[in-house]
This record gives C-alpha cells, structure tokens and sequence, in this order.
C-alpha cells in the first residue's frame, strides 16, 4: 500500500483506493495492511528517513480506515 524505497508520501485517498482495488482478489476476511520492513534502520544514509516513514504509516492506517468504511 506504500512504497518505503519511494520519498514520495502516499495520500490516504491513495491508499484507500489500492485497498479497495485489493479488495477484489482474496476474500475480504484474509486481507489486511502492514507496515514493511523496509522502513528500518533509520540510521544510514539508505534508508526511509524516520518522518517519511512515519508520514507513511499514518497514511496507510488513515487509508485503511477510509477503505474499511466503504466495504463495510
């Protein structure tokens, strides 16, 4: 639902909408979102810096909370 390679902060619309668009494949009791491992360590030069991943997750839970009101 994010992309933790990508600087570029998903909105919770846009994640709302891959949900939904998810939603169509398995059944809806076996799908669900998380965070990726990807976002850690903070530390390096490489990786997510922590307000990114941060500003990440909180879209993903915003955007999951948006997807699970529209399927119910």
């Amino acid at each position: 639902m994010t992309d933790p390679i990508d600087p570029e902060i998903e909105s919770a619309e846009r994640v709302r909408d891959r949900v939904l668009e998810a939603a169509e494949h398995p059944p809806l009791a076996q799908l669900g979102t998380t965070d990726d491992c990807g976002f850690s360590p903070f530390g390096d030069d490489t990786s997510t810096a922590r307000e990114t991943a941060y500003a990440k997750i909180r879209a993903r839970v915003e955007g999951t909370a948006l997807a699970a009101r529209r399927l119910g």
